[in-house]
């Protein structure tokens, strides 16, 4: 059995403010974005981490307000 520790695949979105330095409120509005890596249910949303990073670096520079 590994023993390593895995990295959770969703996370909240208080760890997504931990993981990416980007505010709360900010993240909020982010996952109103078509094609924002999240999901929702239950009302909560979660960020699919592996996908965070391909996504900020896909759209860099672009202003969605």
């Amino acid at each position: 059995m590994n023993s390593e520790k895995t990295e959770p695949i969703l996370i909240g979105i208080k760890e997504a403010v931990e993981y990416t330095g980007i505010g709360r409120n900010t993240l909020l509005e982010m996952v109103k974005i078509k094609g924002f890596p999240c999901i929702s249910t239950g009302g909560k949303y979660y960020l699919i981490r592996n996908e965070l990073e391909q996504y900020f670096s896909k759209n860099r520079g672009i202003y969605t307000k």
